[in-house]
């Protein structure tokens, strides 16, 4: 039988490297099932009534806390409103700050979904390139002098899919232009957490007073998908605004009986034990899948180790075109996200997308066997 996966199918016998969400089996249903009978266990249902708008008290000064360990300074929960995933949030950015027909500067490459999020919303998505630091700052300004864009969408850590790191010279020179432009900046920083050597740099959180910036936060990469629950962390006038929405208005705050249950494992330390086991499996996987890279594929195709996240990005040859590839390789068994998913032009053709997050390590190294049959 085939395999039936969100957002894709994968034929029976197929090693799927694009798949970009965890295992089954390293999802934390006992660590969940005891969270939730302990969440369940009091004597106040509150958690069972429609929610405070930005999200139950408790919860947020819990998701503080953790979040403290990120950043520099202190976190209020004033400054938290609780989503049910960044999609949502993304969602409620181009609904409150943008209107159809507004442009947008996106990154090139920028996660493939985000990019559908704002089409829907009728969005115009002028590209940014891209090098090994991030954003290149210096192209970023000078689109400015050509558009005003209701915001940037970036991915500063472990960017999905370039895998990168927004070095320290471009984080000061991208909140320094938006200083000036009075720029709102959005970014997405669900893979913050996922760190497999150095220490990651504080979330772009940390210059929510300098600047116009909300970032997206989620439990959908530490923790589980299903849960839809995630955080948006902006200075407390955005926060207040978010909150204002009709969305949260009518149907009040996002998932209270969910954070009840995540709640628990911010108190007696579920989560961040489970993050190291994801950091550590995930490590080993990243470290396998590079290697094996490395092993079998031609010294022309070009990527990098990456230091977190769930991704390598691949730069085939010049002519490669990998759209164009993907019938050849799933003959092989094997399959992967195209570049031109992630270009908001149908760019970086010659590109592909491998993650390590689905797979163990035998499966990666046989995917990486297969795939090498394609040079």
């Amino acid at each position: 039988m085939n395999r039936f996966l969100p957002q894709i199918q994968i034929p029976e016998g197929c090693i799927h490297l694009g798949v970009g969400q965890p295992s089954n089996e390293m999802l934390p249903q006992r660590q969940l099932e005891q969270a939730a009978a302990e969440a369940l266990a009091g004597t106040d249902p509150f958690f069972l009534a429609y929610g405070v708008e930005k999200g139950n008290m408790d919860f947020r000064q819990n998701l503080c806390r953790f979040l403290e360990r990120q950043l520099p300074g202190r976190v209020d929960p004033d400054e938290l409103v609780v989503t049910n995933g960044n999609s949502m949030g993304l969602h409620l950015m181009s609904t409150l700050f943008a209107k159809p027909g507004d442009t947008v500067f996106v990154e090139e490459p920028s996660y493939f979904l985000a990019l559908k999020i704002f089409r829907d919303h009728g969005l115009n998505m002028v590209p940014i390139p891209m090098d090994r630091e991030g954003v290149k700052t210096d192209v970023f300004e000078e689109k400015l002098s050509l558009h005003k864009p209701a915001f940037f969408y970036t991915i500063p850590v472990f960017h999905n899919p370039a895998s990168t790191t927004l070095s320290g010279q471009r984080r000061k020179a991208l909140i320094k232009i938006a200083i000036k432009h009075d720029l709102l900046l959005v970014a997405d920083e669900v893979y913050q957490f996922l760190n497999y050597g150095d220490p990651v740099p504080f979330s772009l959180a940390s210059y929510r007073h300098e600047c116009r910036l909300v970032s997206l936060g989620s439990f959908s990469k530490i923790l589980a998908p299903g849960l839809r629950l995630g955080w948006i962390h902006t200075r407390t006038e955005l926060a207040d605004r978010l909150a204002s929405s009709g969305l949260l208005d009518s149907g009040g705050g996002m998932n209270p009986f969910t954070s009840r249950i995540v709640n628990r494992l911010l108190e007696n330390g579920g989560l961040d034990q489970y993050i190291q086991v994801l950091k550590t499996v995930y490590g080993k996987r990243s470290s396998t899948l590079f290697k094996s890279l490395e092993q079998y594929l031609p010294k022309d195709v070009e990527f990098e180790q990456p230091e977190g996240g769930y991704f390598i990005w691949l730069k085939l040859p010049h002519g490669m075109n990998a759209k164009s590839l993907r019938q050849q390789a799933l003959s092989l068994g094997v399959d992967y996200n195209a570049g031109n998913l992630f270009s908001c032009r149908a760019g970086l053709e010659n590109y592909i997308r491998l993650s390590f997050s689905f797979y163990d390590e035998p499966d990666l190294v046989e995917g990486v066997k297969r795939l090498s049959r394609l040079f």
